[in-house]
């Protein structure tokens, strides 16, 4: 496997040009807004004025129901994210779009599931969200220890239970919320339900005050005797559906984004090493003269290991791209590039300590946000317990 990123672009700009500008131009604009995303907490409202929102809602869906050559393969969307993630991580997290709830829809829903839920993304008037909806209070890492009940009731299902840390979930219109049939049997018990936000015993009950990656909005959410008719559940054509695993759907959510979102990391560390390369050469750093080529050596450092964390991201969405199965690749590249993410911002802070507060407020923020990097879409530590049980399968018995 051998990726050219400027052999991708140039692939792009024949096959989606347009789009390739306009993403050009958000790019530009997004510099000025990071700041004000990571003050409100928010995606800024103005934003929908400079890029076309049926751009952003469509960025994220398969090609067959109407999204775009720009981020057709999970190849084009590492290389996509990582220069928006350049300009600040928060943003692309919280653009709208199907985002996480996309896989399991693809991977579980019939075709008039598939078509229903992707249509609301056309809309060319609004941002509109989607969200996923898995991990709990009591039921974090271990993902297939949820609790949350689906109870079959006639021609519905009744929800009951909680779910926390949902990007996007005061935002979307419709989650994919994943429930247990019957706890008892595990993974196997799991299905995966379609909830619109308007559903009575639906509501959200807070939105977190984040220390990083602010504009992405985390979320609690709870179902209370929320009653949704049982074609909402994904795959559903009988009593018990054709895909009886709906793990099996997160599984792909997981597998589909830890390579985007590893993009989105590096995209920001490159972004940062720009502006500590910069600083270091200026005046209001801080710094000796001994200090800054210390720091100008260990910045090359950082640039060779970032190198590295791109093609680790690349392979995995190749792998995607290529049917294949890729959460090992995916979890080698999110817990490496969370890991340097937070190692740079911890460098950056102690040795631009007494930078003049524009530059280390910079700095700052990129180390908040590293803080976050390494719990989002599953923790370092769970990422390494993966990546042990895979290359050692006495590791799990250990355990």
């Amino acid at each position: 496997m051998h990726i050219d990123t400027k052999h991708v672009i140039a692939q792009i700009q024949r096959e989606d040009h347009d789009s390739w500008q306009l993403m050009q131009s958000l790019l530009n604009d997004l510099g000025g807004l990071a700041q004000e995303a990571d003050r409100l907490g928010d995606m800024p409202e103005h934003l929908w004025g400079r890029v076309p929102v049926g751009l952003l809602n469509r960025m994220n869906l398969p090609v067959v129901h109407g999204g775009l050559p720009l981020t057709a393969t999970a190849v084009r969307r590492c290389v996509v994210f990582e220069q928006v993630g350049r300009v600040c991580p928060g943003l692309p997290i919280g653009m709208p779009g199907p985002g996480l709830s996309m896989p399991p829809v693809f991977a579980l829903g019939t075709p008039e599931q598939q078509s229903s839920y992707f249509a609301r993304f056309h809309d060319e008037s609004r941002p509109v969200w989607g969200a996923f909806a898995i991990t709990e209070p009591e039921a974090g890492s271990d993902a297939t220890a949820l609790r949350m009940s689906a109870r079959r009731d006639g021609d519905d299902y009744i929800l009951n239970g909680n779910k926390c840390f949902i990007t996007n979930g005061r935002r979307a219109d419709a989650v994919v919320v994943f429930a247990t049939l019957d706890a008892s049997k595990g993974r196997f018990g799991i299905r995966a339900f379609i909830v619109d936000k308007h559903t009575p015993g639906f509501s959200v009950d807070r939105c977190e005050d984040m220390m990083g990656l602010r504009a992405s909005q985390l979320t609690a959410l709870s179902f209370q005797d929320c009653r949704v008719p049982a074609s909402s559940m994904l795959g559903h054509n009988g009593k018990r559906g054709p895909l009886i695993d709906a793990f099996t759907g997160a599984q792909s959510a997981w597998d589909y984004m830890r390579p985007a979102l590893s993009a989105v990391i590096n995209g920001s560390c490159f972004g940062v090493l720009d502006a500590a390369r910069e600083a270091v050469s200026g005046k209001d750093a801080g710094l000796s003269t001994l200090q800054a080529q210390v720091v100008q050596r260990d910045l090359k450092v950082f640039q060779a290991r970032l190198e590295s964390a791109r093609l680790l991201a690349l392979r995995a969405a190749w792998r995607y791209d290529q049917g294949q199965r890729a959460s090992l690749d995916a979890s080698m590249a999110k817990a490496f590039s969370s890991t340097l993410s937070m190692e740079l911002g911890q460098y950056l802070s102690h040795h631009f300590a007494l930078a003049e507060p524009g530059q280390r407020a910079r700095f700052d923020k990129f180390y908040r946000d590293a803080k976050a990097f390494d719990i989002l879409e599953g923790t370092g530590d769970m990422q390494r317990l993966m990546i042990s049980r895979a290359f050692d399968p006495t590791a799990e018995q250990a355990a």
